[in-house]
């Protein structure tokens, strides 16, 4: 087997080949959690982009479908989103119970909206005959629809990127639509475009209330160097929406890391559940992978937490109940100097809950393969930040990835520590999820221990637990 085959992801979704970049068209219908995405099915190159598919009954275990929609003379499939059009408000479907609707951008000579719709639980697609159902003639980057229902108002709400900003339309029918407001324009677009918007409501768990977080990804110039995720929070009051933050204020970025892009929440669910590209667009073509190229991140639940007068997005993964074969270890200290050893494999899932009087500053853990190879994770509680170290491995593909990548803690002092190691990816969750940072790695070995360190103060952790993760594809 080679390097390139030996990196493939154990539990994360990637397809069987080919190329894959933005999750599109989340949607759960009928006890179905649907992942549509940007794929090639022809090559591990970005173009000829269509919409490749597959669902899961747990957010965790994934079947690849089909192709759901292929290009055509109004041009190749982008970004989108689905909903379940329950009452037939489009007037689509032979029955009143409705069925699926996509919504997607057409990339021809320019960029316009589209729509099409799925009676048989989205394995079929047939496209709308009126299609596009928002022209474009004037912005270059106008793209990536995602729609939801506004129970308020009474209407279908769509958010669309526009370059250096975010439009919202409002529709009926989700065939005609009405333009209702801008955001962004005043606030800082870097040297990227604004791309792959979403409008979501999300509980506040410390204040039992609601707030609404706009999610925007920029294609360059995120917190450590290329695509990034970053967020806004604020009210929507089914036209415009109205932002706590100040355009001088800094950006709320969702994931720290490097490796985590587009994401976009699911539809048509109870809580709000994500899931984002775990790649680059500064070496995303060139990954040391195939015959697949790309894979997404694990899911996440998401909710909101106030601290210090400011809402942090809190993220948590998705693990199947499948995964029981867990170890645990109580009461367990580290001094100054010295190591903790523990025997893991490449695929698994790490959580330390420290103890209330651990008052170690700067204290972290590394992963070691068996070729002698570490990629370290540093907390430092005096600095107010987080770093990790990936310069081992394979590294030589681009001169962007082998770096040491820095997140903030938020003010927070950590207290909980979630590891998700893949075969070739770390989803890291401090704080139960309120400091976030996903990174790929190429190890040539396989991921065979952790050891956890301290550099001042004695560290003490209430809990390690190690659990062994389930491969999907087995």
């Amino acid at each position: 087997m080679t390097y390139k085959e030996k990196h493939r992801p154990q539990f994360h979704f990637t397809p069987e080949k080919n190329w894959i970049n933005d999750p599109n068209g989340l949607v759960y219908h009928e006890g179905e959690y649907h992942l549509f995405y940007q794929c090639n099915p022809y090559s591990n190159e970005h173009k000829d982009m269509h919409w490749g598919h597959a669902i899961s009954a747990d957010l965790y275990h994934w079947e690849e479908q089909d192709i759901a929609l292929a290009p055509d003379e109004l041009g190749t499939i982008f970004s989108g989103s689905a909903v379940v059009d329950k009452n037939n408000t489009s007037g689509l479907f032979k029955s009143d119970l409705g069925g699926l609707v996509a919504i997607f951008t057409h990339d021809g000579e320019n960029q316009q909206q589209s729509i099409a719709y799925s009676e048989d639980k989205g394995r079929t697609w047939k496209k709308y005959d009126g299609n596009p159902v928002i022209p474009n003639t004037e912005i270059i980057d106008f793209r990536d629809p995602k729609v939801f229902w506004h129970e308020d108002n009474q209407q279908w709400v769509m958010s669309l990127a526009c370059g250096d900003h975010i439009q919202f339309y409002s529709s009926a029918n989700l065939i005609e639509w009405t333009y209702l407001s801008s955001f962004g324009k005043e606030y800082p677009s870097y040297i990227g475009v604004w791309e792959c918007p979403d409008l979501i409501c999300l509980p506040v768990e410390n204040k039992a209330k609601k707030e609404w977080v706009l999610i925007v990804s920029i294609n360059a110039d995120g917190p450590n160097g290329g695509s990034a995720v970053y967020y806004f929070t604020g009210n929507f009051d089914g036209r415009t929406f109205h932002p706590n933050e100040k355009p001088e204020d800094a950006l709320n970025w969702a994931d720290a890391g490097k490796d985590f892009y587009a994401s976009v929440s699911w539809n048509n669910t109870e809580d709000t559940y994500w899931i984002g590209w775990m790649n680059n667009w500064q070496y995303a073509g060139v990954v040391p992978v195939s015959p697949w190229r790309s894979s997404m991140s694990i899911v996440r639940k998401l909710s909101l937490y106030e601290h210090a007068g400011k809402y942090l997005l809190k993220q948590q993964p998705i693990i199947a109940d499948d995964n029981k074969k867990s170890v645990s270890y109580q009461n367990v200290e580290v001094a100054p100097d010295t190591l903790k050893n523990y025997e893991i494999n490449n695929i698994a899932e790490i959580d330390l809950k420290l103890s209330e009087e651990s008052g170690a500053s700067i204290w972290g853990v590394t992963f070691h393969t068996n070729q002698d190879e570490s990629f370290r994770l540093l907390i430092d509680i005096e600095k107010n930040n987080y770093t990790f170290y990936r310069t081992e491995g394979i590294t030589d593909f681009s001169t962007d990835f082998p770096e040491k990548v820095t997140g903030s803690l938020n003010g927070l002092s950590v207290q909980t520590l979630r590891a998700v190691v893949d075969t070739s990816s770390l989803e890291l969750f401090l704080n139960e999820g309120l400091s976030v940072m996903t990174d790929l790695i190429y190890p040539r070995g396989e991921i065979t221990r952790f050891d956890v360190f301290t550099e001042k103060e004695k560290l003490k952790i209430d809990n390690l637990t190690y659990t062994k993760l389930n491969s999907i594809w087995i």
